[in-house]
């Protein structure tokens, strides 16, 4: 039986965090929410709701790497969901894209990331120790790519949600 373990990591979040300035420079005005509660409360829904598809129907069917690129809506819910990368099966896709559409909120967005921010949720969904190791590292080099083509583009938070196998 497989076990999932998230691993959120905003692993290229190029937003200094600073405060929004009122009309008088020494007021700082932020949200209260810090940005790693936020990774691990996005991370936390999308783990939720890759177990549920695990306790449902018992099993996974296929495994890789997932990318979902989402917006916020002013509601707080993701909108806009669209694959940035798929992986080799539909199911994983699929997984994926259900898990980003369940987040709960986005709201209150931390200090710092502004409304129309772009997030990219990866996935990683793996049968054993090896194979996860492996697409981590496919993962990684597929966002040091992502990130020195990004010159000067809009700006993405992205974080990750890795499926730990079972030891």
């Amino acid at each position: 039986m497989k076990n999932l373990l998230f691993v959120a990591i905003a692993t290229s979040l190029a937003i200094p965090p600073t405060g929004l300035l009122a009309k008088r420079p020494d007021i700082v005005v932020s949200s209260g929410r810090s940005i790693d509660n936020f990774v691990e409360d996005v991370a936390t829904d999308l783990n939720r709701e890759l177990n549920r598809y695990r306790h449902t129907t018992g099993l996974y069917e296929g495994t890789g790497v997932a990318q979902v690129l989402f917006e916020c809506s002013p509601d707080g819910k993701p909108t806009k969901i669209t694959m940035y990368s798929r992986s080799r099966y539909a199911s994983v896709d699929r997984r994926a894209r259900n898990a980003v559409s369940k987040i709960r909120t986005l709201h209150p967005l931390p200090q710092g990331v502004g409304q129309d921010q772009l997030y990219l949720a990866n996935i990683i969904i793996a049968d054993d120790l090896d194979e996860f190791d492996q697409l981590s590292a496919e993962l990684k080099q597929r966002e040091a790519k992502r990130i020195a083509a990004a010159k000067g583009d809009r700006k993405i938070f992205a974080f990750t949600l890795g499926q730990s196998p079972s030891t």
